[in-house]
């Protein structure tokens, strides 16, 4: 007989809090982390567009 997904749930309320605070806690370290790279990956993106944009500018375009 196969496993039912998720039957922690079913088990002691004080465990399953526990976990469920765990998966919180590790979800918002990925969260704030997801964040970071996404802020650095705009960053660099409007660094390089300032370059470009100022490179032409020096050559006389707009």
């Amino acid at each position: 007989m196969a496993a039912v997904p998720f039957s922690w749930l079913w088990g002691d309320p004080a465990e399953t809090l526990d976990r469920l605070r765990a998966t919180r806690a590790r979800m918002e370290k990925e969260e704030k982390e997801f964040k970071e790279r996404e802020r650095k990956r705009k960053t660099r993106r409007i660094r390089r567009l300032v370059k470009q944009a100022m490179g032409r500018q020096l050559k006389g375009q707009r």
